[in-house]
């Protein structure tokens, strides 16, 4: 992952409600979905895998909810 990756990937807004989430870029949903369809996961394996490799590579991100990968997936 490169810098641009890495800064499009934070969460910089909120709703501003408290029931509501972040709001996530489109880049960041059609990330998670096209690893997702290569590997051919479930949402909580995504999320959880997405969480490892970035463990891995020393990078302070997390990833989407798997809730919110499947809402945003339409």
């Amino acid at each position: 992952m490169d810098v641009a990756a890495i800064e499009v990937w934070h969460c910089l807004m909120h709703h501003g409600h408290r029931r509501y989430g972040f709001i996530f870029s489109d880049t960041k949903i059609e990330t998670a979905l096209m690893v997702k369809d290569i590997l051919k996961l479930l949402f909580c394996g995504l999320e959880g895998l997405l969480n490892s490799v970035f463990i891995l590579m020393n990078i302070s991100l997390k990833s989407l909810t798997d809730t919110c990968i499947n809402l945003r997936s339409a």
